[in-house]
């Protein structure tokens, strides 16, 4: 076998490694294996993320000296703006710029090698930094080409976590999504003479939340279910354009309920975010129908054992939310404390579906 025949093997196996995953951390950490493989250097992938006035660059994942590793979202460490990083966003082309100060081992000049990555609508979604010698046309083809295999996966990785009616994540990516913040919670150095229902305000951790649109049925009944259709599409962007942070995930749960994941620092900020979600619904000019409002329920991640427990209480809370009068918004701890609903050694599930 030839060395190019060697060379196009390790390529496939290394393509075949990145699309072997749905974990986007694992997908990151193939990316940069398959690329360390190839080329001898460093490398970083950062984030792109763009609002209207600005555009941040956050480490997702960096191979350095035998060492790969991909960062969760809370770990993700934003990275210096340079002139080169500005270049490549405006010109949509790869940039390789010399590092002075950086010596190689075989007296070689060091570049560091940028490259946009794009996504389905062509736009660029995260930064790859190569540190080493700069490529020759061949390898840069090489890269770019490795580059495209990765945002092409994810954008088919994601189609399958998308709800088709409203494009929020779907019940599967919810599970997943649970486990991984119960994970994280039960790795975290939580303090166990706290009490649960203070934790968060100590340690900004997520909260989870159960939404329901008060009297959908009727709206179904009496316009019809297109109507009802379009009723969740304009729920979903509002919902969407509440929940934007990077850490935010909206999900639809099934008919006219949705779950959100929310992480801030503290559970007044949580408070305040579903309040402005409850507020923007009540006060939206939807088509025919005069106003229509939702309830909330939402409960404290504080080392639960099961995704069941996690949605079991921010169910009950919304339970007691819609036998309350509607278009309002419950803690379950505070529920809880108040003697008003049972604690979860007492949670009969009632309708909510579990996994």
């Amino acid at each position: 076998m030839t060395k190019t025949s060697h060379s196009t093997v390790r390529i496939i196996d290394s393509l075949a490694e990145i699309t072997r995953h749905h974990d986007r951390n694992i997908i990151e950490k193939s990316l940069l294996k398959t690329l360390s493989d190839l080329i001898a250097g460093s490398t970083r992938l950062y984030r792109v993320i763009q609002t209207e006035d600005n555009t941040d660059f956050s480490l997702l994942a960096f191979a350095e000296n035998g060492l790969i590793d991909s960062l969760a979202k809370s770990e993700q460490i934003p990275a210096p703006k340079t002139d080169a990083l500005e270049e490549v966003l405006d010109t949509g082309y790869m940039v390789s710029i010399p590092c002075a100060a950086v010596e190689s081992s075989n007296d070689s000049p060091v570049f560091d090698n940028i490259y946009p990555t794009f996504d389905g609508d062509d736009e660029i979604f995260a930064i790859l930094i190569h540190r080493g010698e700069r490529p020759n046309a061949s390898e840069e083809r090489l890269v770019q080409g490795i580059l495209k295999v990765y945002a092409n996966y994810l954008i088919l990785i994601e189609k399958t976590k998308r709800d088709k009616l409203t494009g929020l994540f779907n019940r599967e990516s919810l599970n997943h999504e649970l486990n991984k913040v119960l994970f994280s919670s039960h790795g975290s150095p939580l303090h166990s003479n706290i009490p649960d229902n203070r934790r968060a305000e100590n340690s900004g951790l997520a909260f989870i939340a159960l939404i329901d649109i008060d009297h959908f049925k009727s709206v179904n009944d009496h316009y019809g279910h297109l109507f009802g259709d379009e009723i969740l599409i304009i729920i979903s962007r509002l919902l969407a354009e509440t929940f934007s942070r990077q850490d935010d995930m909206v999900f639809r749960y099934g008919g006219e309920e949705f779950v959100t994941i929310v992480n801030t620092t503290n559970r007044e900020g949580a408070g305040q975010i579903f309040e402005r979600l409850r507020q923007k619904i009540e006060g939206f000019d939807f088509p025919q129908i005069e106003r229509l409002t939702i309830s909330i329920g939402y409960s404290i991640v504080k080392q639960q054992q099961t995704a069941a427990d996690l949605l079991g209480e921010a169910d009950q809370a919304l339970y007691y939310a819609k036998e309350n009068g509607r278009n309002v918004i419950h803690c379950y701890e505070d529920l809880v404390v108040q003697g008003l609903v049972a604690s979860k050694e007492n949670i009969h599930y009632g309708e909510v579906k579990l996994f």
